[in-house]
């Protein structure tokens, strides 16, 4: 849904008096969807999403839409990173990082075993190896757990809403490019 996702980039037809003689042309829409409200799908050479607005033609002169909600800075970054893209520039650094992404995962699979009925301590060995998880004891304040517990913990509330806030961390800007 665009209206969640900052990443997605909403384009609508321009007036005539906005079009220039040579606009950015938009290369093709890679797996387009056609909706109710218009065309989904991935600009190719960006690998991003765009959604053009019912009504605008793909090879139209476009703009795009960015309405001044608290996720402007985040819609704008993506417009930027589009451009971009269509300029054929360096794209800025986009969404989450490699170390954001593997405590999602562990997150995850932290919440699958959580779900099925496993203990924490079995939730760690899964995830961490069982040389790594003490026996006893020694489990009860060990920073393995804790920070099993913490996985879990964030699971559940991304389970229960939290994961909107994953698609509100749009591209950031970097306007020195």
């Amino acid at each position: 849904m665009p209206a969640l996702c900052v990443a997605t980039v909403a384009l609508s037809a321009l007036p005539p008096s906005f079009s220039s003689p040579s606009p950015a042309a938009l290369p093709s829409v890679r797996s387009p969807r056609q909706a109710s409200d218009g065309l989904h799908g991935e600009v190719s050479a960006a690998s991003m999403p765009v959604w053009i607005v019912r009504g605008a033609a793909p090879n139209s002169h476009l703009g795009a839409l960015i309405p001044f909600d608290d996720a402007l800075p985040l819609r704008l970054a993506a417009v930027l990173r589009l451009w971009h893209a269509l300029q054929g520039r360096a794209q800025p650094d986009v969404g989450l990082t490699a170390l954001q992404r593997g405590r999602l995962v562990l997150a995850l699979r932290a919440h699958d075993g959580h779900r099925d009925g496993h203990s924490y301590r079995d939730i760690a060995i899964g995830l961490f190896g069982a040389a790594r998880v003490p026996r006893g004891a020694a489990w009860k304040t060990h920073d393995l757990r804790a920070r099993t517990m913490r996985l879990v913990a964030d699971a559940i509330a991304l389970r229960d809403g939290g994961y909107r806030a994953l698609l509100r961390a749009g591209p950031r800007v970097d306007l020195t490019r």
